[in-house]
């Protein structure tokens, strides 16, 4: 299938009032075209921190990120920002739709800010597979938790990220609804042969990913 996302021995600090605190220590990872990564470890030991520098939401004190080989913290904040729009989706724990959108404009959004025109017959598709037909005019306060996490998903998709990374996307829902949601995001990914990095603190979910990366203490444990 070929590396997407190649990470080279990646440190990140928070300098805090009590001092230095190290959230990753040294992680370097290879990851490969359409497959399905999930990140597991205990509350604190770095996966979030680990997810946020893979895809370029917080930039590591130390350590090189490259996907499809271009050096990922070579750019600046704006291009970092433009090149996470085009090639990057993001699934998050908070659905984070904005309430005064209803939830078609919420999906649309991405391509919007970045001058893109809907493709109509790709929204049918993905609106269809995720079961939001009937809900593109609703607003987000006007549907469930797990609608919210649908059409998040939909946003997500609909700007056909090469890689999807997604932080304890089921965390808010629950056990049923997380189920569902995952099955569905697995689905989609799968279908559109795009690259899916999940955080989660739930086995369970771990268990149906390609590739387990455990990490403690800001370390891969192999």
């Amino acid at each position: 299938m070929g590396t997407i996302l190649s990470a080279k021995n990646i440190y990140k600090t928070y300098k805090t009032s009590s001092g230095d605190v190290p959230a990753l220590r040294g992680v370097s990872l290879e990851v490969e075209k359409g497959m399905f990564y999930a990140i597991i470890g205990k509350s604190g030991s770095g996966k979030s921190t680990l997810l946020h520098t893979l895809s370029g939401l917080d930039r590591p004190t130390k350590g090189e990120v490259f996907i499809n080989g271009e050096n990922l913290y070579q750019y600046s904040d704006e291009k970092m920002a433009v090149f996470r729009r085009r090639y990057m989706g993001f699934v998050f724990q908070q659905f984070n739709l904005l309430d005064e959108f209803n939830v078609l404009n919420n999906i649309c959004m991405p391509l919007k800010l970045d001058q893109r025109k809907v493709d109509k017959q790709f929204l049918e598709e993905v609106t269809g597979l995720l079961r939001l037909e009937d809900k593109l005019k609703k607003y987000p306060c006007e549907l469930s938790g797990g609608e919210q996490q649908r059409a998040a998903i939909a946003r997500c998709l609909l700007a056909r990220p090469q890689i999807i990374f997604a932080d304890e996307p089921t965390g808010n829902l629950d056990k049923k609804t997380g189920e569902d949601t995952l099955d569905l995001l697995q689905q989609c990914s799968e279908q559109f042969g795009q690259t899916l990095i999940v955080v989660t603190h739930d086995l369970e979910i771990a268990r149906q990913a390609d590739v387990i990366v455990h990490i403690e203490d800001g370390k891969i444990i192999l």
